[in-house]
């Protein structure tokens, strides 16, 4: 029986893990963006001022694809470069006026993303914590 456990599991994250990428490349593509832009915006949001290489490592991406996205989304108007006044070679990213308005317009015309998740957010609480719990502790393992 342990042996069919396998499969499941395999499958559930991998089913789990592409309806995702589904839903966000739907609203990507709504918006004229790539998964990985959307994502980089939602992240910058979160967190402005961060530089690259945080923000590499949140969307668990290389220094030099980050890079490239940033560079993408600079171009676009969306995000903003700032160097340091102390370190001139260090730089800091933030979203300007047209990202925020961008990835508000994003939210407010029913991401699905969004939608799906206040659809999970309606479970009990105590599912989602216990959903919550679980996923930490197979992430713990898949890390070690």
């Amino acid at each position: 029986m342990r042996n069919a456990y396998n499969s499941e599991i395999l499958n559930s994250f991998s089913d789990i893990n592409k309806l995702l990428y589904k839903v966000s490349k739907m609203d990507a593509d709504r918006n004229g963006l790539t998964v990985v832009q959307l994502k980089a915006l939602y992240k910058i949001s979160a967190q402005p001022n961060m530089g690259l290489v945080e923000l590499a490592e949140h969307l668990k991406l290389t220094n030099s694809t980050v890079s490239g996205v940033v560079d993408r989304l600079v171009q676009n108007g969306l995000i903003e470069r700032h160097t340091l006044p102390h370190d001139r070679r260090a730089i800091t990213i933030r979203l300007s006026q047209k990202g925020e308005e961008k990835l508000e317009h994003i939210v407010l015309n029913e991401s699905l993303l969004v939608q799906k998740l206040n659809k999970i957010k309606q479970l009990p609480a105590e599912d989602i914590e216990n959903l919550l719990r679980i996923h930490k502790k197979v992430q713990s393992i898949l890390s070690e």
